[in-house]
C-alpha cells in the first residue's frame, strides 16, 4: 500500500462530517442531529479545514485511491479564557511553552479496515511535525479512558498521562501530553 498524508480541502468536508458523526471511539449524548445542529456541526468541521489555526491532515492509499484515515488539530493557547470547560486550563502552566501555545488534537479517526496498520502513527507523527512548523513544543490530546488501544498508542509515541477525569460530561477521559 503506497500512503500520502495531505492538508484536507473543501472537498473532503463531506468525508470528515460523515466519518465524524459514526461516533467511533467516543461516547455520544445525541441520538441523532436536527437540521440546524447538522449544519452548525458541518461548519465547525470545516473550520478545521479552512482557518489558519486549524488543520485535518487526510491519509490516502494513493493506489486506490481511498481515504483511510485523517487527524484534526488546532493550534490552542493555555492562558487564554474558554467559553467552554477545557481540560488542558487544569494543568501546570509550567508544562506549556512560555506564550502558552500548543497543538492540540481535536480528533483521529482511521477507516475500520486499516485499523492497527500503522495509519494512526503516521498520522500523529505528521501533526507532530506540523507543531514543530508552528513552532509549538506540545502536543495535547485526550481520549476516554475505556479506548486502550488509543492510550497505548499515544505512549508507545512518547506521550505521557497528565491528567483523568471527566471535562465536559460524566465520561472519564484521559489527557496525555508529549514534548517535542
Amino acid at each position: 500500500m503506497n500512503k500520502k498524508i495531505r492538508r484536507a480541502d473543501v472537498n473532503d468536508l463531506d468525508f470528515v462530517v460523515e466519518t465524524d458523526l459514526l461516533n467511533e471511539g467516543y461516547t455520544s449524548n445525541e441520538d441523532s442531529m436536527t437540521p440546524d445542529e447538522l449544519m452548525e456541526h458541518r461548519d465547525k468541521m470545516k473550520r478545521f479545514i479552512v482557518d489558519e489555526d486549524k488543520g485535518t491532515l487526510i491519509i490516502e492509499d494513493i493506489e486506490r485511491n481511498i481515504r483511510l484515515g485523517y487527524i484534526m488539530y488546532r493550534i490552542s493557547n493555555r492562558d487564554n479564557l474558554y467559553p467552554w470547560r477545557t481540560a488542558f486550563c487544569e494543568l501546570e502552566r509550567t508544562l506549556f511553552q512560555k506564550d502558552g501555545r500548543f497543538l492540540e488534537v481535536f480528533n483521529l479517526w482511521v477507516d475500520s479496515n486499516y485499523r492497527r496498520q500503522g495509519v494512526a502513527t503516521l498520522l500523529k507523527k505528521e501533526v507532530e511535525f506540523e507543531a514543530k512548523k508552528q513552532e509549538v513544543n506540545l502536543v495535547y490530546t485526550h481520549t476516554e479512558e475505556e479506548n486502550e488501544h488509543v492510550i497505548e498508542l499515544n505512549r508507545k509515541l512518547g506521550y505521557h498521562q497528565v491528567r483523568r477525569g471527566p471535562i465536559w460530561d460524566h465520561v472519564v477521559r484521559v489527557s496525555l501530553i508529549k514534548h517535542l
